[in-house]
């Protein structure tokens, strides 16, 4: 079987590879806790490459949320918890955002040669 983030094997009957298994070990873990300096410290003393934690963090299976949108909405949630108001951002939220942005479409979006709204 093929692994579900970087299409290398990954076993018979496994569907992600020991290094795609150990990033997604390394997240489940710290989380949103440490931030992301702490979190990139975390991957370099596991001695994970950059290619290799962005190739898991990015992987977008299916129409499911990639792993960094995850993250991103629990560090975003944790912030605003701590700023007193309530933390609703979603991982499907992110998601919507980042391809809107993407895309070049949405509220709120300008081009590289437009001045963002309100700005003038």
């Amino acid at each position: 079987m093929r692994c579900l983030y970087c299409f290398q094997r990954a076993g018979i009957f496994k569907s992600t590879c020991a290094i795609c298994a150990h990033v997604i070990s390394v997240v489940d873990r710290a989380g949103a806790e440490v931030g992301l300096v702490g979190l990139v410290d975390i991957f370099a003393a596991e001695g994970l490459s950059r290619e290799q934690v962005d190739r898991v963090l990015d992987a977008e299976i299916g129409e499911n949320p990639t792993l960094r949108d995850r993250m991103t909405a629990q560090m975003a949630n944790l912030l605003m918890r701590n700023l007193g108001m309530p933390g609703r951002q979603s991982p499907e939220d992110v998601r919507r955002v980042r391809l809107n942005m993407a895309a070049g479409t949405g509220e709120g979006t300008a081009g590289p040669d437009e001045k963002p709204p309100g700005s003038e």
